[in-house]
C-alpha cells in the first residue's frame, strides 16, 4: 500500500472523486480515503490501481506517488522539501523536471515558478548525478497548491484524454444533438462499477454513446430503442469503433426482450422530450416504467447508472420501485436543464 493523490477534473466537485472510488472497488482494490481537498483526492491504495484509473477514468488527469503534503507556506515546503529522500525515486543519469499546479486560485502568494525552480534545486543536491530536462524529462515531480495546502509527489501516470475527444458526438458517423459528451458517458459507465465481461444494457441507447464506452472497457453491450433510425445509427457508431454489440435491437425500454436476471449493470440517459421524441410520454412516466422493467432483468448485485432532469426526482422513482439509492451528482447544462446522475442497486 502507498500514498498516492490524484489530480482530478474541477467541472463537477463530486464526479471526479466517485469515479475514481468507483473504479478501484470494481477493479478489486482495496484503499482507504485519506482526505478529499479541491481537485484532489488523498488515498492510501495499492500503486498498480494506477493502471486501472489511467485505463478507465474520464475526469482524473494525473496520479503521483505522495511524497510529502504540508501547510502551503514557502517555509513550510521548502523544509519539507529539503528533507526528502529524493535518491528513492532517481538513478543516476535520469532527468528530470517539476511542475507545480495552482487550483482555484489557491495560495496566490506563492509563486509556482519559484516552487519549480527552488524544489528542483534541492533535488539537484540531493542527487548530483541527474539532470533537468524541461522537455522531455523520465520523471517528472509535481506539486499541487490547494485548499491551503501543498502536495508533492512523483508523477507515475497522465491520463490522456484525446481519445476521448475523438469519440465525441460530433465526431461519430452518426450524430444525434443529445447525445452526452463522450467523458460523462465513460463516467457513468464507471460509477455503475462495470468490469470486464459484465452484460451492459442501455435500453435508451439513442447514437450508441455510452455502449461506445462499456464496449471499450472490454463489457458485453447490448441496447435498445423505440426509434430505428437511432438504433441503425447507433450500430454504424459502434462499428466504427470496432465494437459489435452481444445484442441491438427496436424495443420499448419499459418492456426489453431480455430473461430475468441477464444483466449487470444499466446505464442509460433517457430522452427528456426537447430534442429527443419521448413518443408521446412524459420523462417522468418512461423512467417509472424503465426502474418496474429493471427490477426483474438485473442481477441480485446489478447495478443502475442513470441520468434525468432533476426535477424528475429520479431517485425517489428507484426507491418507490425497490432499488437502494447509492448516490447522485448534479450537472448545470444551462438554465432550463441540470442533470441528475443516479446510481441505484438492486435488493
Amino acid at each position: 500500500m502507498a500514498n498516492l493523490f490524484l489530480l482530478v477534473s474541477g467541472e463537477n466537485p463530486t464526479l471526479p472523486l466517485s469515479e475514481v472510488r468507483s473504479i478501484l472497488e470494481a477493479e478489486g482494490f482495496k484503499y482507504r480515503v485519506l482526505k478529499e481537498l479541491t481537485q484532489v483526492l488523498r488515498i492510501e491504495a495499492d500503486v498498480n490501481c494506477v493502471q486501472s484509473i489511467k485505463f478507465r477514468a474520464a475526469l482524473t488527469k494525473a496520479c503521483c506517488l505522495e511524497m510529502l503534503t504540508c501547510k502551503a507556506t514557502l517555509d513550510d515546503i521548502l523544509s519539507c522539501a529539503r528533507k526528502l529522500d529524493v535518491n528513492q525515486f532517481l538513478s543516476n543519469n535520469d532527468s528530470f523536471a517539476v511542475r507545480v499546479l495552482r487550483v482555484r486560485g489557491f495560495s496566490k502568494n506563492i509563486s509556482c515558478l519559484t516552487l519549480e525552480r527552488e524544489i528542483g534545486g534541492i533535488i539537484l543536491e540531493k542527487a548530483r548525478e541527474t539532470r533537468v530536462n524541461l522537455k522531455e524529462p523520465k520523471k517528472t515531480f509535481f506539486g499541487v497548491l490547494t485548499d491551503n495546502t501543498f502536495l508533492f509527489g512523483l508523477k507515475i501516470a497522465s491520463v490522456n484524454h484525446k481519445d476521448l475527444l475523438k469519440r465525441q458526438p460530433r465526431k461519430r458517423v452518426f450524430f444525434h444533438p443529445a447525445a452526452m459528451p463522450a467523458k460523462i458517458a465513460r463516467c457513468m459507465v464507471n460509477l455503475a462499477q462495470s468490469r470486464l465481461g459484465d452484460v451492459v444494457l442501455d435500453p435508451f441507447c439513442g447514437a450508441g454513446g455510452l455502449l461506445i464506452e462499456a464496449g471499450l472497457m472490454g463489457c458485453r453491450i447490448m441496447g435498445f430503442d423505440i426509434d430505428r433510425r437511432m438504433v441503425k445509427g447507433s450500430l454504424k457508431n459502434l462499428r466504427f469503433f470496432g465494437l459489435e454489440p452481444d445484442g441491438l435491437g427496436v424495443a420499448d425500454a419499459r418492456r426489453t426482450p431480455i430473461r430475468s436476471g441477464g444483466i449487470n449493470r444499466i446505464v442509460t440517459d433517457p430522452p427528456y422530450g426537447t430534442v429527443s421524441s419521448t413518443f408521446g410520454l412524459t420523462t417522468k412516466d418512461l423512467i417509472e416504467g424503465f426502474f418496474s422493467a429493471a427490477a426483474d432483468i438485473l442481477k441480485d448485485d446489478g447495478r443502475v447508472c442513470i441520468a434525468a432532469p432533476e426535477k424528475i426526482g429520479v431517485s425517489e422513482i428507484g426507491i418507490k420501485h425497490g432499488f437502494r439509492h447509492l448516490e447522485s451528482h448534479f450537472i448545470y447544462v444551462h438554465r432550463r436543464l441540470t442533470r441528475e446522475i443516479a446510481v441505484f442497486k438492486r435488493e
